[in-house]
């Protein structure tokens, strides 16, 4: 008999409690083959719910609630590592689904090309870090996110707003993550991800503690990078001292101690007689003196621009 009544909306909460149940409890009995039983069931209603349509967004989202409700009703049976395990990879097998969808719009606006039904802009994040994995999958749960083949993240939000979210995600993975962002209009995307590349490649040369990091954070570098008269010069000093691998590791202890001699000495182990031997001989070959603050920051961009060089 015929029928008006609109099909009923995909239920994905529902959807995933089923699916993952069986996967969850054989994680927590200790199965030896949970782990590729929760990979192909991941990977599985993953691509169930791209063919339904299903946002990458509503899928996270459903993934959190389903993983809360899971390990709320299992707490007795198996310890909070186990249950974190399981949601863990079934998360990233569902998600790279996704990732694997958006690939084409991510690499396209990268090339330079705006696709159909793109935002107006987007905030181009690299992630780098033991933690990376983790990172990623946190900002899939939030945002629609592109993925690029790159390994670039885009997220179709204002700087400001993305550098909010980039702390959040950070303050939520276990391990070092650092994160460099940078925003652009749709059409000027690939500039994003030059600027993202080099406040990486100069953050990591700096030696920084994992963060969120943008072009102000390292204003100083990149513009004396961008100089070639300049760099030329810093070049030109540093050269003697590049030669002497304990006296570079001296100038990096300190610049890491914010130029306190007592805390460079306990970091690398010497005595203070030692260090201030050393930083007299930094002072002879390139003629700047680390305990004054601004040559030993000249010193540092020096280093970092040839550590973030081609081959260097």
């Amino acid at each position: 008999m015929p029928t008006n009544e609109s099909p009923a909306p995909f239920d994905v909460d529902r959807l995933l409690t089923q699916e993952f149940l069986g996967v969850y409890r054989a994680a927590c009995a200790g199965d030896d083959g949970w782990q590729a039983l929760a990979e192909a069931t991941g990977r599985r209603v993953g691509a169930s719910l791209v063919a339904a349509g299903v946002s990458a967004h509503d899928a996270a989202t459903a993934l959190r609630s389903t993983h809360s409700a899971l390990t709320e009703s299992m707490l007795d049976e198996a310890n909070t590592r186990a249950l974190a395990a399981v949601g863990t990879v079934v998360a990233t097998e569902l998600l790279v689904v996704f990732c694997v969808k958006e690939e084409g719009p991510a690499d396209a606006l990268l090339s330079g090309s705006t696709p159909d039904g793109v935002a107006a802009s987007y905030t181009v994040v690299s992630v780098r870090g033991a933690a990376r994995d983790q990172a990623v999958n946190a900002f899939r749960c939030r945002e629609e996110v592109l993925v690029a083949t790159s390994g670039h993240l885009l997220l179709p939000l204002a700087e400001p707003a993305a550098l909010s979210l980039c702390e959040h995600v950070r303050g939520e993975v276990d391990g070092e993550v650092w994160l460099c962002v940078a925003e652009r209009p749709a059409d000027r995307v690939p500039l994003a991800r030059k600027e993202v590349d080099e406040v990486d490649a100069l953050v990591a040369a700096l030696c920084r503690p994992p963060g969120v990091y943008r072009i102000d954070d390292v204003l100083f570098e990149s513009a004396l990078a961008a100089t070639p008269e300049v760099r030329d010069e810093l070049d030109r000093i540093i050269a003697p001292l590049l030669a002497n691998r304990v006296l570079v590791e001296t100038v990096c202890a300190l610049l890491e101690a914010d130029g306190n001699r007592a805390v460079a000495v306990r970091k690398l182990f010497i005595h203070r007689s030692t260090i201030d031997y050393r930083l007299g001989q930094v002072e002879q070959l390139t003629g700047l003196r680390p305990g004054d603050p601004r040559d030993l920051a000249l010193l540092g961009t020096a280093i970092a621009l040839s550590r973030a060089k081609p081959g260097g």
